[in-house]
């Protein structure tokens, strides 16, 4: 919007002739036509406010041609500002020339230069002698506007006057066609679905603009909206909404932009994008308080459907399984960009980490693995599993005191198999250092005792001739009893010649 207060006044210049030849052919053709300052009328005033104002002017025919008369005019103090300002534009094509300009400087653009005649403010005057320019028209008819509290449109070629909000649709078509959007279709909208979306709605045309968080731009289309209009209240026929999926059952779906922050954005301090930023960030917060079930997806929001949010999950059955029986028991608000698995357990994860476990294993499994918080989930899922998984059978067999590292891997090992078959014992084996030869071969020798075809780590050949030999010993050990391990065990250390001896 236009604004004189606004206006910053810098001394006078000699005119240019490019300048001159347009500002006389302007105001030329306003000594011609005065009605083309007229604002076309598309309220329902009883009277119409520029009536007054039209007939003064053209009682000003007697004399459009004496720019010494015409300045007079211009000059009367008290009288119509709109007429004094025609008054001294066209003074100008009647004197036939314009010795010297003044500037004026307008926020975010170049500096304006216009002809002072008489007592005319100047944006008064700019408004005149700019009545081509849908922006700086306005200055003439801000004051007026605003005293009667009407509704002024400028765009094109046109001006349109309302005692109530009636934006006429070619107005917003060409005000908004400076913005840097160019959406698909008919309408004003992106045409996506997305987590957060603006939403801008002119009530009084019934359109709204739809801009998803993706497309956004740093720019305010408000300001674009409003850039070409005066009103007491610009606003009063826009309402200003982000749209968001971050809502639990039963809250609403809008948030409305109003206040300070709706006052940012009209004059460009806050753009599309941080405006959809800062409502989302705030919705997220406010979404994830509280023990409430609430799941989303991307932009899709599942309510407080935990079959439907699980089923929507794809990674590791593990952490499907545990996020299952987790939330089945403990209601949490969950937000996440994609369908995976890991990437909700981790959104939880943080703060419910012992759960988690205790949901996947036991509470004293959980309590088992220390702080493991900052730790990636899947990792510890699996070893907190091979914990749970292989109690039982450890408690069965012997404990060994202060194993030997042969003993401690061949223990390891083989409770893993009895515990969780080649699956658990692969993983065991895997998940271990291998900078030990020794180690190398006695992990060899449990995995081909107990059926694998190919190893997961590559062997010397003298590595290799220890493992073949030990095949059948470590075979006894996963087959013995918990009666017969020990005795096995030690059959195993003798023949790998460690060294090492069972003590229990």
């Amino acid at each position: 919007m236009a604004d004189k207060k606004r206006l910053r006044m810098r001394g006078v210049k000699h005119t240019s002739k490019r300048l001159e030849d347009q500002l006389l052919e302007r105001s030329a053709l306003l000594a011609e036509n005065p009605g083309m300052l007229r604002p076309a009328c598309a309220g329902s005033c009883r009277k119409c406010v520029f009536d007054k104002t039209f007939k003064s002017i053209d009682g000003l025919r007697k004399i459009i041609d004496n720019p010494d008369a015409l300045i007079k005019e211009a000059s009367r103090f008290g009288g119509d500002d709109i007429v004094r300002a025609y008054a001294g534009t066209v003074s100008l094509s009647a004197a036939g020339s314009i010795p010297l300009l003044a500037t004026a400087k307008l926020p975010g653009g170049d500096p304006i230069s216009y002809a002072v005649r008489g007592t005319v403010k100047a944006d008064k005057l700019i408004g005149c002698q700019y009545f081509d320019d849908p922006k700086l028209r306005m200055f003439l008819y801000n004051d007026t506007v605003k005293k009667n509290k009407l509704h002024l449109y400028s765009f094109g070629d046109d001006v349109v006057c309302s005692d109530t909000p009636n934006m006429p649709e070619g107005y917003l078509e060409d005000t908004f066609s400076e913005s840097p959007y160019n959406f698909p279709g008919e309408g004003y909208s992106c045409g996506h679905d997305a987590p957060a979306i603006l939403e801008i709605t002119v009530k009084s045309l019934n359109k709204t603009i739809r801009i998803c968080e993706n497309c956004a731009k740093s720019v305010s289309t408000l300001a674009y909206i409003v850039s070409r209009m005066s009103a007491a209240d610009p606003l009063d026929d826009i309402t200003v909404n982000v749209k968001h999926k971050y809502h639990k059952p039963g809250e609403k779906d809008l948030e409305e932009v109003a206040g300070e922050n709706l006052k940012k954005y009209m004059v460009g301090l806050l753009t599309d994008a941080l405006l959809i930023s800062s409502v989302k960030r705030s919705k997220i917060g406010d979404f994830k308080e509280g023990d409430v079930s609430a799941f989303i997806i991307g932009s899709k929001n599942y309510g407080d459907s935990l079959e439907e949010f699980i089923s929507a999950l794809s990674g590791d059955e593990h952490e499907i399984e545990t996020l299952r029986s987790f939330l089945a028991e403990h209601p949490r608000a969950i937000a996440v960009k994609n369908p995976k698995a890991s990437e909700a357990l981790n959104a939880i994860w943080e703060n419910d980490w012992k759960e988690l476990i205790a949901a996947h294993t036991d509470m004293k499994t959980a309590e088992s693995m220390g702080d493991v918080s900052h730790s990636q989930p899947l990792p510890v899922l699996m070893e907190a599993y091979s914990r749970f998984v292989t109690a039982d059978v450890s408690a069965a067999l012997p404990e060994f005191k202060r194993p030997g590292p042969v003993t401690s891997a061949a223990d390891r090992l083989a409770k893993a198999y009895k515990a969780g078959g080649m699956e658990m014992l692969r993983k065991t084996a895997e998940s271990k250092g291998l900078r030990d030869s020794k180690i190398r071969s006695v992990e060899a020798s449990f995995l081909m005792a107990c059926g694998e075809k190919e190893l997961p780590f590559r062997l010397s050949p003298s590595e290799k001739s220890l493992a073949d030999y030990l095949v059948p010993f470590a075979r006894s050990v996963v087959n013995s009893d918990a009666k017969g391990y020990a005795d096995a065990m030690g059959t195993f250390l003798i023949a790998s010649s460690s060294g090492e001896k069972i003590q229990l």
